[in-house]
């Protein structure tokens, strides 16, 4: 009787500490994730309090996404090398105090750079977190779900976010954005002190430090183009210039990750068509939806005359369509595999995403928001199946990398779509014609994500 109880009780250990360990990874990537799309809603009040311009308002945005998308790769090769859980926490460290630098922050250059500290510490426990959830479930079918679960957190934190931010907001101003996640950090950072278990595989990673510059130079150098080009057109010396140097830099930066016997990003993985399609997938995820959201929400703002609060409710389809969707997506795809979600993922996300050519400063929101559904389901149905099929196609021990190379494709899109997308809206005569003319380009780029998804098998499990 002795033995059947203690038999009986390990199952429901193991569950509650699995159960534990998912509930902290996805509260702290929550506040990560939030501020990819919390400050959307606060870009109004940004550029009122701070007096800048467009451009100004994208390098807010950018100077996140741009340290994410670089560093993200270098952040899981050294929770790899070095302990998961001890560079999760470093990243929570950094979070914080980025977090706490923008509250404080009187000025562009101060924000921009409390944004950069953001994202170094983002770029640490965002694919730690994957890391850690791949290594602590190793059954393909239980790691699917529960990857689902913290997918649909994450889906509701970057859904979520204009919501939470237009309320404070209004109520607090624009700094307490960046507040609002300091306690939930600290609550984060001793929830992993106490429950997450350490591991690693140094012998699968490497670091890659003339990798990491190169990459950092060449995205930064095409963001800085992208943003130039909206507001100096190609004929500038300096935007072509830095254009030019931009796509040099790419082609050396893939040249020596390829002949590198220890490359920052194993370039050879993308030999495999199921792995090098879902990367760009995820980017194209990120150019599209994710990056039309700070055009969006300012259309809401300064076109339509809406009051941060009311922007912030306006997402309210999208946040709900996504968080219940999500953890769905992540069933689907451990029953059926990720094929199916991913074609009415990226579907859903064309239609919804190119649909905003119909907007206009009159247009009533039961028009409107369907559209805004429509974006928020494809955002839930595509983030699970995108990853986990990344995830998949790769043996287990590269399951570091192979998350932060989903991560970082997707991080990379969000950067260049916002700087591209920007560069549309601030060439055009008016926002309105902007934002038209950005929701064709991004509804382009899905449709192709879309087209090479359909032409591709789903990957079989490695390792």
């Amino acid at each position: 009787m002795t033995d059947r109880t203690e038999v009986n009780a390990m199952p429901t250990r193991r569950t509650f500490r699995g159960g534990a360990v998912l509930a902290v990874l996805a509260t702290v990537n929550f506040m990560a994730i939030i501020n990819i799309s919390i400050v959307n809603v606060a870009l109004p009040a940004m550029q009122t309090a701070l007096g800048t311009d467009l451009a100004g308002l994208q390098w807010v945005i950018n100077a996140f996404a741009i340290c994410l998308s670089a560093l993200t790769l270098t952040g899981g090769a050294l929770g790899d090398r070095y302990g998961r859980k001890r560079i999760f926490l470093l990243g929570v460290a950094l979070f914080i105090a980025g977090s706490v630098a923008c509250g404080l922050a009187d000025g562009l250059a101060t924000l921009i750079v409390g944004r950069v500290v953001q994202g170094l510490g983002a770029a640490m426990l965002i694919p730690g977190s994957l890391s850690i959830l791949a290594q602590t479930f190793t059954d393909p079918a239980e790691r699917a779900r529960r990857i689902g679960v913290w997918a649909a957190v994450s889906a509701v934190g970057l859904a979520a976010g204009p919501v939470i931010g237009g309320v404070l907001i209004d109520a607090y101003g624009w700094p307490a954005i960046f507040w609002v996640g300091v306690p939930i950090g600290v609550l984060g950072f001793v929830g992993v002190v106490l429950v997450v278990p350490e591991s690693s595989d140094p012998a699968h990673t490497s670091l890659d430090p003339v990798g990491q510059l190169l990459g950092v130079a060449a995205l930064a150098a095409l963001s800085y183009g992208l943003i130039r080009l909206g507001e100096t057109g190609l004929s500038d010396p300096l935007t072509s210039g830095t254009l030019a140097v931009s796509i040099l830099l790419l082609v050396v930066f893939v040249i020596v990750e390829w002949r590198s016997p220890a490359p920052m990003l194993p370039v050879r993985m993308f030999a495999d068509r199921h792995f090098m399609v879902m990367n760009a997938a995820s980017a194209a995820l990120g150019f599209a939806p994710y990056a039309i959201y700070a055009f969006l929400s300012l259309f809401m703002q300064q076109v339509q005359d809406l009051s941060a609060t009311e922007a912030g409710l306006a997402f309210l389809p999208m946040a709900a369509a996504t968080g219940v969707v999500a953890p769905y997506a992540g069933r689907l795809t451990g029953r059926y595999g990720p094929k199916p979600a991913l074609i009415a993922g990226y579907a859903m996300s064309t239609v919804g995403v190119s649909a905003l050519v119909f907007l206009d400063a009159d247009t009533p929101y039961w028009i409107a928001g369907p559209m805004y559904l429509l974006i928020g389901l494809g955002i839930g149905l595509s983030m699970t199946p995108t990853t986990t099929a990344a995830v998949t196609a790769v043996p287990r021990e590269r399951s570091g990398i192979a998350a932060a190379t989903v991560n970082t494709t997707r991080q990379t899109g969000m950067a260049l779509g916002v700087a591209m997308l920007g560069a549309i809206v601030a060439a055009a005569d008016d926002f309105q014609t902007g934002l038209h003319a950005a929701a064709l380009v991004a509804g382009v780029v899905s449709l192709l994500a879309l087209v090479l998804i359909l032409a591709t098998a789903s990957p079989r499990p490695t390792g």
